[in-house]
């Protein structure tokens, strides 16, 4: 009996694009989603990660000892030493588990995962493994609005904005383009014709 073959979607993007957005939807349609931020913070969880956080960034913690990611933002953001020094403590552990999670999810079989990783391009760690890379649109004014309600200050985009490849050039690399400027139906509705096209009904 041939295995059922998985189709892994890659997710690029903006900053405050809605990558998790698009992802969510992939998710209720039966997709395994592979997240880069939330093995983030698993990873900010390990007392060494936290240790060598401590003593590259100084107090950058919350009261109950966790890693407060807003300070954690605002202390390295801008300063490409200091981005470089962080990406060094989390991202190995945390491309660790990602891949081990895509490896898992192709030997079980599943119909389809989604990989939302902000860097996936950047990285190129995840080259040759992924089917179909998408694009996820989004106005630079509801971009600036949905990071105005994360409480992140004017700027910020901008700011992590810079450490990524430009956004034409990750738009004129992936394989499909979806609009996440408008309603959620919206979104839905473009995930499931891509569902659809490359999983099947």
């Amino acid at each position: 009996m041939v295995p059922p073959v998985t189709v892994v979607f890659a997710l690029v993007g903006g900053v405050a694009s809605g990558k998790s957005t698009v992802a969510d939807a992939f998710k209720k349609l039966g997709a395994t989603v592979i997240d880069a931020d939330a093995e983030g913070h698993e990873v900010l969880q390990d007392q060494k990660v936290r240790k060598e956080v401590r003593a590259a960034f100084g107090n950058v913690f919350a009261r109950d000892g966790s890693v407060n990611r807003k300070k954690l933002g605002e202390a390295v953001f801008g300063d490409p030493g200091k981005v470089a020094i962080l990406n060094a403590i989390t991202h190995p552990r945390i491309r660790a588990r990602t891949q081990g999670k895509l490896d898992a999810a192709i030997n079980e079989g599943v119909r389809a995962v989604v990989l939302d990783i902000s860097l996936l391009l950047e990285s190129k760690a995840y080259e040759g493994r992924y089917d179909v890379l998408v694009y996820v649109d989004c106005p630079p004014a509801e971009r600036e609005r949905r990071a105005e309600a994360r409480g992140w200050r004017p700027g910020e985009i901008e700011r992590r904005q810079a450490h990524q490849l430009p956004l034409d050039t990750k738009r004129a690399l992936a394989d499909v383009v979806i609009d996440n400027g408008g309603s959620e139906e919206m979104t839905n509705a473009q995930v499931k014709r891509l569902w659809d096209e490359y999983v099947g009904k």
